[in-house]
């Protein structure tokens, strides 16, 4: 097992790390909105992709940063389980290690719930506008759907005919 010096700096730059990747993923989000409210679709697939590889990323390093909570916990014999940097900020700086790093770690804490929460509103605020926009496209096809559809009376060129509905009853008389 690590010691606790080494456990508490991978910790640090695994959030920092964290942050970062919330910060691009802010920004790409926020370009996602501009993207579809000027309804450039080639340049929103590849926000996507890069978005979705972005979370990939981020969930490598979520995976990898509690692994190292976990070490680092049991290693200052922590009885919560599953721990959190929370926890962990708070018990390095009550016993006075790394009190430095555990302020550091409880700010960036802060900064991925911040980031990761203005994250959630903003893609709820996408989610609305894609909404929109796919039913923008339904009600336009809708319409020209119905613009070009054939008519089930016969009707010369040129002449308007109302149809009722007793018009669209055919009887065919088979006279035997």
């Amino acid at each position: 097992m690590e010691n606790a010096d080494s456990l508490v700096s991978t910790l640090e730059e695994l959030l920092v790390q964290e942050f970062r990747i919330c910060q691009n993923l802010h920004a790409l989000t926020q370009s996602e909105r501009q993207l579809l409210s000027k309804n450039d679709v080639q340049a929103l697939s590849l926000a996507v992709e890069h978005k979705e590889a972005l979370l990939d990323e981020l969930g490598q390093v979520e995976d990898h940063r509690r692994m190292i909570t976990q070490d680092l916990a049991l290693f200052l014999g922590m009885n919560t389980e599953p721990a959190t940097i929370a926890a962990l900020a708070k018990t390095l700086q009550a016993k006075t290690l790394h009190s430095n790093a555990a302020g550091r770690m409880a700010r960036l804490r802060e900064g991925i719930l911040a980031l990761s929460s203005d994250i959630h509103n903003l893609t709820r605020g996408n989610h609305t506008l894609a909404m929109i926009a796919l039913e923008r496209v339904d009600a336009v096809q809708s319409f020209l759907l119905d613009l070009y559809r054939p008519s089930l009376v016969y009707q010369r060129p040129g002449v308007e005919t109302r149809v009722t509905g007793l018009e669209l009853a055919w009887d065919v008389d088979q006279g035997m």
